[in-house]
């Protein structure tokens, strides 16, 4: 309705169109000259298609260019108004009603439905990776399916409930010790492992496993388990010269992972860590939770990877004698001279997996007939995030009854017809029956929980969408608002903010390790704390309903230890990543100054101007240039300093094909080049250089990064209508129509009194009809 108005409206002034057309685009788009090789001077003839790119250019204010006449903010409203309707005029809406859950979701959601702990064991290691070519990993048209994918699907369904339904019968396993035998430990390398009958020695940064390969050692429970060790730092002085860790304690790792594993990329998962004493045995008696199939392991954790490194780089210097590489290596280890496994321990029975996975309080007597069959039902509702039929759970059961008389065991049939359940495209696909432009209730409920939970709807949203009551915009806001104030909302701005932003690719390309300036990198775990520190903003500023201004300038953001010296900011904290305040100009605020960009925008070797000024285009203001013409050589850096990054771009501007596009890009790329690889500030590069950060942005001049974050913070319109854009794709499923942007464009000119506050952009979405209509 609200597009035919427009078009009734726009066809009736269709001669102050035409005069827009004339006065702010004919110039360079006429019948003289077609730049992009696009003519509108054609008024009836230009394409939905051409309409759609006409609109998005005047809401992101790339046209006119900066150099140009600019209309008025009502007169570019109401033409990107017309282009819109034009755009949408005898083109139908896609539909996104059928999607397939991707692996986050299906993760989460198998978690949720069976009550399984977020732990070591993950439902989706079963599951190769979605392959996703372009934009998020919620779009349809990428999350494909196929035979192979299938069978994993059941392998993996049939794993999770072997975990969830860990014990056949309603009786709570009776605690065991177990004494791990030291004797047997295996670790990453037989070199750096040394054992005997009452004690093991690691002496390197792998994993020391502390397992023999008898089932008999691996907690034949998933439970909460006391653990004992006994162990002492050794050998730190056995050489003459010191080896890694050089100073401060030898650090003990505890962690658990799997025995066997047919998982597809299974890690173990780090717990604890301990401080140990040279020379001195100490205890630790402490208590973890320990999945069916794992078991737990010691890692000398700030242990050199390799050792024999150093024996042979010290043999060259001739700190050491040749003999040292053929002797038994020595240098410092963790020694374990006790290892005890207590449990399991439950406090409640029956656990959660057993009440989350038959929905009650008890264990079902699957000898009952009625009790299979309103176990199943349960299942099936839940699984299947809607109401079912009788008519719909006949099968399951008759499988269910089929297996049983194959097996005489219910509890085996039992998993092998709820693994049926997770293989069938109810559970698989997220979808609302039906052929209605809005969606059902339960179809709303399903996309607003894996919107801004990236799982199944829990039993509150359930309920209404089973009244009907979710379909009342008063209801709907508050379920909203609940569940964006949910601890489970993390996972959205965690999911989001890394596709958004492309923090996934940080780690692709990391500093030479080699290079002694980027040692600090590694030894200081920087790249996790930089993905952390994005994460952490972004979810704050989502939480708190700040202005997404802040992702442009703030004078704050979460720091630890590690980042605080990166950064040259006062810190007195620790490991722990808190909301830290910027001394008063300190040139970090906002995602431009964030290691993560900063290092995932250069290679590990040095910086580009061009790659950082593209990703801001593109990440940040949604207007990513053309890909350079095939026939125009690639920019290479002249690392021997003979001329500068400035002078290398003066020249490639040269081109013609390439002045447009490196006319946007260059001055963002250097103003951000005071950055080095890791987000360091610089006065200088490697090779002595002076860098410059001067440049001409929009058509004012910049000196360096504050001046382009200001430019940027004058008109916050472009930067809130691409981010408006992702997160309506994002929650939608797919790529938006033209109808799409006339909703986009509403919530962005609403929100602008605010400075657009990032939460009221994320209701307004997930309120209206974005996320309603199909």
């Amino acid at each position: 309705m609200l597009l035919t108005a427009l078009t009734t409206r726009a066809d009736g002034d269709a001669a102050t169109h035409k005069e827009f057309f004339k006065t702010h685009c004919l110039k360079c788009h006429g019948p003289d000259k077609q730049k992009g090789d696009v003519r509108l001077d054609r008024f009836e003839a230009i394409d939905p298609e051409l309409w759609l790119r006409v609109s998005e250019q005047l809401s992101l204010r790339e046209m006119p260019p900066e150099d140009e006449p600019q209309p008025s903010d009502p007169a570019r409203a109401a033409f990107t108004a017309l282009a819109l309707s034009k755009a949408a005029k005898d083109k139908p809406t896609r539909a996104s009603g059928l999607r397939r859950l991707n692996k986050r979701e299906y993760s989460n959601t198998l978690r949720d439905l069976l009550g399984l702990r977020n732990g070591t064991f993950d439902p989706a290691e079963y599951v190769y990776d979605d392959e996703i070519d372009h934009g998020f990993d919620t779009e349809a048209e990428q999350l494909v399916i196929s035979n192979e994918l299938l069978i994993e699907y059941m392998a993996a369904a049939r794993k999770s409930l072997q975990y969830a339904l860990f014990s056949p019968g309603a009786t709570k396993p009776s605690p065991q010790t177990i004494q791990v035998p030291l004797h047997r430990v295996t670790g990453t390398s037989s070199r750096y492992i040394n054992t005997a009958k009452n004690y093991a020695i690691g002496r390197s940064g792998g994993k020391a496993k502390l397992f023999d390969g008898s089932p008999s050692r691996v907690p034949a429970y998933p439970g909460r388990y006391q653990l004992t060790v006994t162990a002492s730092a050794v050998d730190r002085k056995f050489y003459p010269i010191p080896f890694t860790p050089e100073q401060g304690p030898i650090l003990m790792g505890f962690g658990v992972m799997q025995e066997v594993s047919d998982s597809l990329s299974a890690q173990g998962t780090l717990h604890r860590t301990f401080e140990l004493k040279d020379d001195k045995a100490q205890t630790f008696r402490f208590n973890s939770w320990i999945d069916r199939n794992h078991f737990p392991y010691l890692t000398f954790k700030n242990g050199s990877s390799k050792p024999i490194t150093q024996i042979r780089s010290n043999i060259r210097r001739k700190n050491l004698p040749p003999s040292a590489l053929k002797q038994p290596y020595r240098g410092p280890g963790i020694k374990i001279t006790r290892f005890t496994i207590e449990g399991p321990f439950y406090d409640e029975w029956p656990p959660p997996s057993f009440r989350a996975t038959y929905d009650a309080e008890t264990v079902p007597d699957l000898s009952q007939a009625t009790e299979r069959e309103q176990l199943i039902m349960r299942f099936a509702k839940r699984a299947f995030r809607r109401p079912v039929t009788q008519a719909e759970i006949r099968p399951y059961l008759d499988f269910l009854e089929k297996e049983h008389r194959a097996r005489h065991d219910w509890h085996e049939a039992l998993i092998e017809t709820l693994s049926a359940i997770l293989s069938s495209i109810d559970f698989l696909y997220i979808h609302d029956a039906g052929n209605a432009a809005t969606l059902s209730a339960h179809g709303l409920a399903n996309r607003l929980s894996y919107f801004l939970w990236s799982s199944m709807p829990d039993a509150q949203l359930m309920a209404l969408a089973d009244s009907g009551e979710l379909l009342k915009p008063a209801v709907l806001q508050k379920q909203v608002q609940r569940l964006l104030a949910d601890p489970r909302a993390i996972e959205f701005s965690r999911s989001f903010a890394d596709q958004w932003l492309a923090l996934d690719t940080l780690g692709t390309m990391p500093p030479d390790v080699k290079n002694p300036q980027y040692r600090s990198y590694f030894r200081n775990n920087l790249e996790a704390a930089m993905k952390e520190e994005t994460r952490a903003f972004f979810h704050h500023v989502l939480r708190e309903n700040r202005s997404i201004a802040d992702f442009i300038d703030s004078d704050y953001s979460f720091l630890n230890k590690s980042l605080a010296q990166l950064y040259d900011i006062p810190f007195a904290g620790g490991a722990q990543l808190v909301r830290t305040p910027f001394p008063p100009n300190t040139p970090r605020g906002g995602l431009l100054g964030h290691g993560s960009i900063l290092t995932l925008t250069s290679n590990g070797v040095e910086t580009s101007p061009v790659v950082r000024g593209h990703w801001v285009l593109a990440e940040m203001l949604g207007t990513p240039p053309p890909p350079a013409p095939k026939e125009v050589p690639a920019l290479v850096p002249d690392l021997n300093g003979a001329t500068t990054v400035r002078e290398q771009l003066a020249k490639h501007r040269t081109n013609a094909a390439c002045v447009e596009c490196h006319r946007k890009m260059d001055p963002i790329g250097m103003s951000l080049e005071a950055y080095d690889p890791i987000g360091r500030l610089r006065v200088r590069y490697e090779n002595k250089q002076p860098v410059t950060t001067y440049g001409t942005f929009k058509g004012t001049d910049i000196e360096g990064v504050q001046d382009l974050k200001r430019i940027l913070l004058q008109d916050l319109r472009p930067f809130a209508y691409n981010l408006t854009v992702r997160l309506a794709e994002y929650a939608k499923g797919r790529q938006l129509d033209a109808a799409d942007f006339v909703v986009v464009n509403k919530i962005v000119d609403q929100a602008a009194d605010h400075r657009h506050p990032l939460r009221h952009l994320v209701e307004a979405i997930a309120t209206g009809d974005l996320l309603r209509q199909r």
